[in-house]
């Protein structure tokens, strides 16, 4: 998904959060998850990949 398509999702189409937020967020889901399961795509957003 890309950060827009994850903003438009959370806080809508008016959202006032930029797309660092997003980063943010999906570090301390990283975090807590401990896994590796969220890839980052340079330029377009994020990935989530099964973990085996």
């Amino acid at each position: 998904m890309t950060r827009i398509q994850i903003m438009d999702e959370i806080w809508g189409l008016d959202s006032p959060e930029s797309d660092r937020t997003i980063d943010l967020y999906i570090s301390r889901l990283r975090i807590k998850l401990g896994l590796e399961c969220i890839r980052t795509i340079k330029g377009i957003g994020y990935k989530f990949e099964a973990v085996e």
